[in-house]
């Protein structure tokens, strides 16, 4: 048998190497095939965490508005229970009567009612706080309850302790404000009862105006200063109720 040449053997292993081996133009196309789709991949992971993290801000928002709502609503409903018509003499208990509306405006409601629920009377004041030096989370509302001492309505203790709904947008209908009152008020057949400058029990006019007072509407809008990372804008949420009065 004749031997393969050395010049034979040599051309066959070249055509070997060709065939079995990558072009640089072929490994070019690979990788930028493989940075395409690894940026794809990347990029829906980054918008999924975006989208993550906007929905927690949503809820943040949405659980502390619903909370304020509920409270407020549950506040309404126990004022003027028990009233001066469950007492035969209701000056001689007037820690334990409770005079509904005391003062409101359409950033402030002063009440008494057994908020708890537990037999005693509360003095509930809920008003907004446009600025506080020391909050930084103000715009506000805060809530404090403490228990009635006396009958002057207005010289109840202060109570130090409240709870406060932060990042408020500033209610009101001016520039800059969030379009509607933090509290509207309305009559037995629905008519607003204008309060936009307050009234109080102090005199027999304001008495009849917080007693025409039958249903308030509470209007909340939270604008937190983050942003959203979706839309890029401040976010913000609304929410409304409504509480009717059963004195």
């Amino acid at each position: 048998m004749m031997a393969r040449s050395p010049r034979l053997i040599l051309r066959t292993n070249a055509k070997s190497n060709a065939i079995s081996g990558f072009t640089l133009i072929e490994l070019l196309v690979s990788l930028a095939i493989l940075i395409t789709v690894t940026g794809a991949v990347f990029e829906q992971i980054n918008s999924m965490q975006k989208k993550s993290a906007s929905e927690a801000a949503n809820v943040d928002l949405t659980q502390q508005s619903r909370d304020f709502l509920n409270q407020t609503v549950r506040d309404l409903h126990m004022a003027g229970y028990p009233g001066p018509g469950m007492y035969s003499n209701a000056s001689a208990h007037p820690a334990l009567v409770a005079y509904g509306l005391i003062r409101v405006s359409p950033t402030e409601i002063l009440m008494e009612g057994d908020v708890n629920n537990d037999g005693a009377v509360e003095s509930v004041d809920i008003t907004y706080v446009a600025n506080d030096p020391n909050d930084p989370n103000c715009p506000c509302i805060r809530r404090s309850a403490q228990p009635k001492i006396d009958m002057d309505s207005f010289n109840q203790l202060t109570n130090l302790l409240y709870t406060e709904t932060q990042q408020v947008f500033p209610p009101g209908t001016g520039a800059g404000q969030s379009g509607e009152d933090l509290f509207a008020y309305y009559d037995q057949n629905g008519n607003v009862v204008d309060l936009s400058k307050g009234n109080d029990i102090s005199t027999p006019q304001g008495i009849a105006n917080l007693a025409s007072i039958k249903t308030v509407k509470i209007n909340l809008s939270l604008l937190t200063n983050q942003r959203d990372p979706v839309t890029g804008n401040f976010v913000r949420t609304s929410m409304s109720a409504s509480s009717r009065l059963n004195y």
